[in-house]
């Protein structure tokens, strides 16, 4: 991620996740475990492209409206097939930056889950991949809805 307004915080990896057909069970180490990441990235190519239309793009519920009506413009739905997991990556960083204690998780390999709450994880890039395909719910929808469940909204 190359935002200037996220200079500060450096890009963290995604945990590693469940491989098919194997799972190795060990005990967790609890020397080497450090906080769970909640700055990923991914959406670099997402930014690029609102840059080269001139449009800012923050990680904020501003920025997925912005998202939103992009798709839903005519131009945007053929231009943002190619980034859905970059809007996903994106949807995911603004929960763990506006969530208290919103964290990525992967138990699924290439779906990365951000854990919400102890029993709910949003599947990130699939709420992405349907915003594409349906008109609703929105990416607002979606976030206006996570806050409800944490008891952030009305």
């Amino acid at each position: 991620m190359t935002d200037p307004e996220d200079s500060a915080e450096p890009l963290q990896k995604l945990p590693p996740g469940i491989p098919r057909r194997y799972a190795e069970y060990r005990p967790a180490d609890l020397r080497t475990s450090g906080p769970p990441p909640t700055n990923v990235g991914g959406y670099d190519e997402l930014i690029a492209h609102f840059r080269a239309n001139g449009m800012q793009l923050p990680r904020s519920a501003d920025g997925l409206a912005a998202i939103d009506r992009l798709i839903d413009s005519k131009a945007g739905q053929t231009s943002l097939t190619a980034l859905v997991r970059s809007i996903g990556m994106f949807y995911g960083d603004v929960l763990t930056h506006t969530i208290p204690g919103a964290h990525w998780e992967v138990t699924q390999e290439e779906r990365p889950l951000v854990r919400v709450t102890a029993r709910t994880a949003v599947d990130v890039v699939g709420v992405a991949i349907r915003r594409l395909a349906t008109a609703e719910p929105t990416l607002l929808q979606n976030f206006s809805h996570v806050q409800e469940l944490v008891g952030q909204g009305p």
